[in-house]
């Protein structure tokens, strides 16, 4: 894939960035491998459990940025 990881991980912890990662990831343009390695490169302890749920659709781009935002409170 020809997807440049460093850039999308490279942002700002906004909604607006988490949602974009989350929909990359949902989309198949990454991996849940790579979605991982990306946000342990932002210093986040990134869950298996919550990417598997991005990508089969059970949780929305939206709903995990919602969340992510929340837990940075």
């Amino acid at each position: 894939m020809a997807t440049n990881l460093k850039k999308m991980f490279a942002g700002k912890e906004t909604a607006k960035e988490e949602k974009g990662e989350a929909k990359a990831l949902k989309s198949g343009k990454i991996s849940v491998g790579q979605y991982m390695k990306g946000e342990r490169s932002e210093g986040e302890k990134p869950s298996k459990k919550t990417a598997m749920a991005i990508k089969s659709g059970k949780m929305s781009p939206a709903a995990y940025a919602k969340q992510d935002k929340k837990e940075k409170k």
